[in-house]
């Protein structure tokens, strides 16, 4: 006999690894998007559209920036391990 949370097609460790993926995730688009405007109105405005370039663009100022790059690699690694599941 499976178990109930299989029959819906996503194990019950995947499921948690996503939602603290997509937390992680909107915590750092929001401080990113913070950290855009404080730079300038355009970088705010990739930041909002574009969070992959904003990233880019705050790579030479990582040091100031580095809590936003580690939300975006735990939300990586957490996904990462959800797929394995």
């Amino acid at each position: 006999m499976e178990p109930a949370a299989a029959a819906n097609g996503i194990p019950p460790v995947a499921a948690v690894l996503t939602v603290f993926a997509l937390v992680f995730a909107a915590i750092g688009w929001l401080r990113l998007i913070v950290a855009g405007f404080r730079e300038g109105t355009l970088f705010g405005l990739a930041a909002l559209f574009l969070p992959p370039v904003a990233l880019i663009g705050l790579a030479p100022r990582w040091r100031q920036h580095r809590e936003i790059y580690y939300l975006a690699l735990g939300a990586l690694v957490f996904i990462s391990i959800a797929g394995i599941f």
